[in-house]
């Protein structure tokens, strides 16, 4: 069960959407404009967002950028219509954890909460717990497994609960190619419908750590190499 806050100013689809989120264990809030969800925020007891891209009062877009400069890491979802192809893309550029687009199947929607729900709760990447034990650190990125925290020249770096889980899945991975569909069923738990969320959450990760942390494998997938005197002996 979580406490979901759904923000978004027509009343039909919130009493629709609330209905199914209830139905399924989970509390529901509403704020039918971004002051209102700023407010209710700030009381630190919402564990995911429902937030539409159109309000009245502020684009939701500022309403991510807000909450991401203000440190609060709560996973937010995008409602968007099909059109908003560059609003999708925005959205996870500035911190956004994951879109569905209007209208949509109650049945996905609950689906990518629960996904996001479990990436934010658990650390998301299958097989973290041996490592959160410990640190490692990748040339100037250090990364706490344990405190789930990151740091890079020391000064700590603000991640959303999808990009630590990306970052984590790689990182256990160290000097292997991990291939976009692994990424996709390991972390989102479905492949389909994820590929350009995925590639926007690694610019992310890329803008925020360094260009030179994460390698491409053209048309494969994605990795950490492995520290220099090992990558002699690593098979990407």
């Amino acid at each position: 069960m979580a406490r979901v806050l759904v923000v978004d100013d027509d009343p039909r689809l919130v009493k629709v959407v609330t209905s199914q989120l209830r139905r399924h264990g989970h509390q529901v809030e509403s704020a039918p404009n971004g002051e209102l969800a700023r407010r209710v925020l700030r009381r630190g007891d919402v564990d995911i967002v429902l937030l539409d891209v159109n309000l009245p009062d502020i684009n939701g877009m500022s309403l991510i950028l807000h909450l991401r400069e203000e440190d609060d890491t709560t996973p937010v979802i995008l409602l968007t219509v099909r059109s908003e192809a560059q609003d999708q893309a925005l959205g996870l550029q500035l911190g956004g954890d994951d879109y569905v687009p209007k209208p949509f199947n109650s049945e996905v929607l609950l689906a990518r909460i629960e996904a996001v729900l479990r990436r934010s709760a658990a650390g998301a990447a299958p097989g973290a717990e041996d490592a959160r034990g410990g640190t490692m650190k990748i040339d100037s990125v250090l990364i706490d497994f344990a405190r789930r925290q990151v740091t890079r020249d020391g000064a700590a770096v603000q991640l959303a609960p999808l990009e630590y889980a990306l970052l984590e899945f790689l990182a256990i991975n160290r000097g292997r190619a991990v291939s976009k569909e692994e990424f996709m069923l390991r972390v989102w738990g479905t492949s389909r419908g994820v590929s350009r969320t995925l590639s926007e959450h690694i610019s992310r990760l890329r803008r925020k750590l360094g260009d030179d942390l994460i390698v491409t494998r053209s048309g494969y997938g994605y990795l950490i190499p492995a520290p220099r005197r090992d990558r002699a002996a690593t098979t990407p």
